[in-house]
């Protein structure tokens, strides 16, 4: 079999080999092994980061993302204080819905949790009502002024790599739980099939945001995958403002904003220069607690990557979607 048959082969079977492996490798640990399936999802998640880390290298969708973009070391500092947040915000959050339910003296849930179901089934629904919160979350980071304060710095990043997927400004992460957190819990959602959820959200949101040249074909139509997430981090708003799942595009093809153009994905991602997040990580951790929310010196700024392969130059000198961004209060 020659290579011009071999490459589109294995650019189709790629996906679901990086995301359907690690899957199955956790759930081994977790359900044949006997390991904490928390303990077993933190091994197999570093191990599967790693290995990403490798395949962009190998197989890169966009060359210039290869390159430092100077915020390889914010990158890692937001990520392992989004994990940290993350879970002091889940225990903080679960405690005072414990609290406020009981106060009214109601059952902790709602009880309306299908038990009996087959429990595939009961996954696919556990998956749906976590990933309906959190597209509301993610959604309204986009549409409230003070919410997008902090998600900008997730999307200040100038190229998309698997090292930035937990790029994200604590209040955001805190935020995140607060809203995605209560639809499944209130419904009754079982701890056991939330743990289903955690660990598919993880693995697509590591290859949602990595650098591999992968087409994602039927996947596209219901899962967030890179073809999709590399439009939501356009720097054009009408475009940004799209694809909000986590791990599923199911909502998003409910309320109206899954989109799937034919014409290739944007090379040149970020903000377009409309919000000047810093560089510096204090700085960008602080300005949007401020009045005047993000405001990088002219020597600060986040700097913009070249423009990409595909030869998106132009698009670098578009205003429209960088005036759109500008009309957000920060």
């Amino acid at each position: 079999m020659n290579s011009e048959r071999v490459a589109p082969l294995l650019s189709n079977a790629l996906y679901p080999l990086l995301l359907g492996v690690p899957l199955c490798v956790w759930a081994w640990l977790w359900k044949a092994v006997g390991w904490d399936a928390s303990i077993a999802l933190q091994v197999v998640y570093w191990g599967y980061l790693l290995i990403l880390v490798f395949v962009e290298r190998a197989r890169p969708f966009e060359k210039e993302w290869l390159k430092n973009d100077g915020q390889l070391r914010n990158d890692i500092v937001l990520t392992v204080v989004g994990v940290a947040a993350n879970s002091i915000a889940t225990v903080a959050l679960l405690w005072a819905l414990t609290w406020a339910i009981k106060l009214m003296e109601p059952r902790i849930s709602l009880n309306l949790w299908p038990e009996h179901w087959p429990y595939p089934i009961q996954i696919v629904c556990g998956v749906l009502l976590w990933d309906l919160g959190n597209h509301l979350a993610h959604r309204w980071a986009h549409k409230v002024p003070l919410l997008w304060r902090f998600h900008a710095v997730h999307h200040s990043a100038p190229r998309l790599s698997v090292v930035n997927t937990g790029r994200f400004h604590p209040l955001d992460v805190v935020k995140s739980v607060v809203i995605g957190a209560p639809i499944p819990v209130l419904l009754g959602v079982p701890a056991e099939i939330s743990l289903w959820y955690a660990s598919f959200n993880v693995f697509v949101g590591l290859l949602t945001h990595s650098n591999i040249d992968v087409n994602c074909g039927i996947f596209n139509q219901f899962l967030s995958t890179p073809n999709l997430h590399r439009w939501h981090h356009s720097p054009h708003r009408i475009e940004t403002d799209t694809n909000f799942g986590e791990a599923t595009i199911i909502w998003d093809r409910v309320f109206g904003t899954y989109f799937n153009p034919s014409r290739p994905p944007r090379r040149n991602v970020g903000l377009g220069g409309a919000v000047r997040v810093s560089a510096k990580l204090t700085e960008a951790l602080l300005h949007p607690l401020t009045t005047l929310g993000h405001r990088a010196s002219d020597a600060n700024p986040i700097q913009e990557l070249p423009p990409g392969d595909a030869g998106f130059a132009s698009e670098l000198r578009n205003r429209v979607g960088s005036e759109q961004l500008k009309a957000r209060t920060l």
